[in-house]
């Protein structure tokens, strides 16, 4: 078996062919075009059905024209491929390789697959088919000659073939494809079409490739901004091109564009291309190229760089995943088991049971112990629970222990996670993960032979109900979680009230948690370890009841005192912010899609004031949860991440200094915030564009995006997430000059919403907070001031130069307070924007504003 890649373990065969078997009509197959013998065949028709053979294996046709121009030469390549007397793989590389006797450029490796197939020389060979057998460990690495390739598929072909005598060769190429794109256990369904079979790449994604180049540059702006040498040399490659001097053009071409991007991607873009090809033919295979993009796609010349770039990428490799998920075939498995659970249908089914059944549960194990149950529930909690995934341990057996008796494998597979001190897994409460035909249960769970944990559990159940109900409630559990009883858990019992939570717990078997079935996406990948640790901290205190004598203390944390003040809640962040429902709605929605989000706006619009209040309403105002930082330009990644501090420590009457890897802000925060996953934590980053942004963030811009993945940190060495409960709410001012523009790269990880000058909200605080002035027009007066001087600013300074409500809502206003707030706060600010001109600010006076005009109605903002 060929050595496997470093990055990613082989699939195993037997399995996948299992699941193949399970989900593919047996009698599917893929019609492919036949090539008659062609000797028999004149010139013309020859070519015609070399045209058919290539389509079906080369998606787009870039040199059409070469197959008529060649067939001639090409019927003695044909001979020498279909009756020479050598090995097929060094027949077929005359005809690939360029430089080879039989090689004609503009035919790449696409072709000839096709031809061979056609002529039942051999299976479908394509990159997928190598994708395929490679993730399988049946294809070696470090092959580049296209014989070595063609002959390492062919012998592949045959592996896959001995194992699954029943399928045709078109399903074991379609079952090879499949394989390619498995991420994980599953089998993904049959590709769309025959374009995933093609060398090169279909005309779906050059579409896609020029879409996504015309977002990021769009073709009006790229011909307003080409330096004159680009367009120069452009215009010169189109016509050198149109002329037939393809060298010259060529030569323009590459003067254009010298970075190599280009012209590294084109051989995924156009098999045909190859840099091995001399120079001459890759200048006339280059210009056949760009015209067909020109003349089907209309890429213009301008873009055809970028473009070419975009399309012939390599599909990214799926980075390694903790874990890989269940599969279909995990389920199916164990109903065969319960149909057929013999010693001799296991040892058939033995590789199946492996990969389908025994790796999940030991990944799933070990990713929610790495996670949640070693940093919490032992160190925090002092819990001391067995998380080792073996046998014995956290893990059953497959086997029975009932010395033949019966059935000799157990169908149904538990992980269970109890405290050590304890006899045995069955004397603890435990939270478990279960594995049956019917799907996956996991939670809390207490048996019957568990008596000390039961009896203490059922009294403090009783005694504490209405805690633990409240305990329970904050996280949504009573909504999203399942209460069953009895020893196979067939019982379901609602649970609503703390009366209800009482009933429940008298049972001698009890569990809760949450079932997914066979089908939920859920199972497939690795959200499935934090959807299970979640639902273990939020039933975290039914453990409590069960393992500590006195759970009270975080029965207390998690609900709260009974007279505690009622948690802060929408109607409370309206009546401090005096924002809409339709606002805190888009928000909330933003926060779900993107878990970061900037508030922005000019001064005085409550940006911070807003960050703050909304972090209260997401955590429901839990003490620690909310941590706020600010921003300056001398803020670093050791201050917001890790860093190296130096301690000075005294040691026999000597000082030493030491140099400890100290967490920053937000490692701090985020290491609280994964210990309590079910509690959302939010860190408000006041002044956001004030810091140096790259190097305060580091390798953050990736996590941002990627919550279910780990990078490594620089200093301490050690693995490092962002916990899915963590969300960031940043505040900017974009107008303010001092601080830095924000790079795409983070722009693309936070969604924006403006924080305008609203004269709409400061007339709601007015008529919550009425002026102490006598004269009754004095609150409109001071809204129409506030408009009129952001209604001129706009005229004078363009949009966004405006003054915030904030500044003008003050209690008890009064004309001196008034005077007060233009004189010291609102006129250094006009000040600012007017670039210190003082002769200026003779225009934005209140009187010179005000006028004599009539008051008009405050105008409400989209946002408000």
């Amino acid at each position: 078996m060929a050595k496997d890649s470093p990055h990613r373990r082989s699939l195993p065969l037997a399995p996948l062919l299992a699941q193949y078997r399970a989900a593919t009509d047996p009698r599917a197959d893929h019609s492919a075009p036949r090539l008659a013998d062609p000797d028999t065949q004149p010139d013309d028709a020859l070519a015609d059905a070399l045209t058919r053979v290539a389509a079906s294996a080369v998606p787009v046709a870039f040199h059409p024209g070469t197959v008529g121009r060649e067939v001639r030469f090409l019927r003695h390549a044909l001979a020498h491929l279909f009756r020479g007397s050598d090995p097929l793989a060094d027949r077929l590389g005359r005809c690939v390789t360029p430089g080879e006797p039989y090689h004609v450029p503009g035919l790449g490796p696409g072709f000839w697959a096709a031809v061979v197939l056609a002529g039942d020389l051999a299976p479908l060979w394509c990159p997928a088919a190598e994708r395929g057998l490679r993730a399988l460990g049946l294809f070696p690495e470090n092959l580049h000659s296209p014989a070595e390739r063609f002959a390492a598929t062919v012998a592949g072909y045959a592996r896959v073939s001995e194992a699954a005598e029943d399928l045709t060769p078109a399903q074991v190429s379609d079952f090879l494809e499949r394989v390619s794109r498995t991420n994980g256990r599953e089998l993904p369904p049959a590709a769309a079409g025959p374009a995933s079979f093609a060398w090169g790449v279909g005309a779906d994604a050059i579409q896609q490739a020029v879409r996504e180049v015309r977002v990021r540059h769009p073709l009006k702006k790229r011909l307003r901004e080409a330096p004159a040498g680009v367009l120069e040399a452009v215009s010169r490659f189109v016509a050198e091109s149109r002329d037939g001097n393809y060298g010259a053009a060529f030569a323009a071409f590459r003067c254009a564009y010298p970075d190599a991007a280009w012209e590294t991607a084109l051989p995924l873009l156009d098999d045909a291309y190859s840099p091995a090809l001399p120079l001459v033919e890759r200048a006339i295979l280059w210009c056949e190229v760009a015209a067909v993009l020109g003349d089907t796609f209309r890429v213009h010349p301008l873009e055809l760089a970028d473009v070419v770039a975009a399309a012939g990428q390599p599909a990214p490799e799926p980075e390694p995943a903790g874990f890989r998920g269940f599969c279909t075939d995990t389920f199916r498995f164990l109903g065969d088991l319960t149909a057929g659970n013999t010693r001799d249908w296991m040892a058939a089914n033995h590789d199946r049971y492996q990969f389908a059944l025994r790796e999940p549960l030991v990944e799933l194990c070990e990713a929610v112990a790495e996670r949640y149950v070693r940093p919490v529930l032992n160190r925090e909690h002092g819990w001391d629970l067995e998380c080792d995934a073996r046998t014995g341990r956290a893990l059953t057996s497959i086997c029975k222990n009932d010395f033949g008796r019966g059935s000799p494998y157990q169908p149904v597979q538990w992980v269970t996670f109890y405290r050590k001190s304890r006899a045995n897994k069955r004397a603890d409460a435990q939270f478990f993960v279960r594995v049956a035909a019917d799907g996956v249960r996991y939670g809390f769970h207490l048996g019957r032979t568990a008596r000390d944990a039961g009896g203490q559990f059922r009294k403090a159940v009783q005694e504490h109900g209405e805690a633990v109900f409240r305990a329970l409630a904050p996280g949504r559990l009573l909504g999203g979680c399942r209460f069953w009883a009895g020893d196979d858990l067939a019982q379901e019992v609602a649970v609503r009230t703390p009366a209800d939570l009482r009933a429940w717990a008298t049972h001698k078997t009890v569990a809760a948690g949450v079932h997914r079935a066979p089908a939920d996406p859920a199972l497939r990948g690795d959200d499935l370890p934090g959807e299970v640790l979640l639902t273990f901290d939020r039933l975290l205190p039914l453990f409590a009841c069960a393992a500590d004598a006195d759970p009270l203390a975080l029965l207390r944390h998690r609900a709260g005192a009974p007279d505690a003040p009622a948690a802060y809640d929408p109607a409370t962040f309206h009546r401090e912010t005096f924002l809409s429902d339709v606002w805190l709605d888009r928000v909330l929605g933003l926060l779900r899609l993107k878990k970061q989000l900037v508030l922005q706006g000019v001064p005085g619009t409550g940006k911070t004031h807003v960050a703050r209040c909304l972090a209260r309403l997401l955590t429901h105002d839990r003490p620690g949860c909310v941590r706020l930082v600010q921003f300056h330009p001398a803020y670093s990644y050791e201050e917001f991440v890790e860093g190296i501090r130096v301690r000075t420590a005294e040691a026999d009457g000597r000082s030493e200094v030491t140099y400890p890897v100290e967490d920053g802000v937000l490692a701090e925060f985020a290491a609280q915030a994964a210990a309590r996953p079910s509690e959302p934590h939010v860190l408000v980053v006041d002044e956001l564009n004030r810091g140096n942004l790259p190097r305060i963030f580091g390798e953050l811009l990736f996590l941002l995006e990627y919550r279910d993945q780990a990078l490594t940190l620089p200093y301490s060495k050690r693995a490092f997430r962002l916990p899915e409960n963590l969300f960031l709410l940043a505040t900017m001012n974009p107008l303010d000059r001092s601080a830095v523009a924000l790079d795409q790269a983070l722009r693309r990880r936070f969604s924006f919403v403006d924080m305008p000058a609203d004269p709409a909200l400061l007339s709601r605080w007015y008529a919550e907070h009425p002026p102490a002035d006598a004269d009754e027009t004095f609150g409109p007066r001071a809204v129409r001031l506030f408009e009129e001087l952001n209604d001129r600013l706009a005229r004078d300074l363009g949009p966004g130069r405006h003054v915030g409500h904030s500044f003008f809502m003050v209690p008890d206003l009064t004309r001196e307070k008034l005077s007060a707030v233009w004189d010291h706060h609102v006129r250094p600010l006009l000040l600012d924007y007017l670039g210190g001109r003082e002769d200026r600010l003779k225009d934005y006076t209140p009187d010179r504003l005000l006028g004599d005009r009539p008051a008009r109605r405050a105008r409400p903002v989209p946002n408000s």
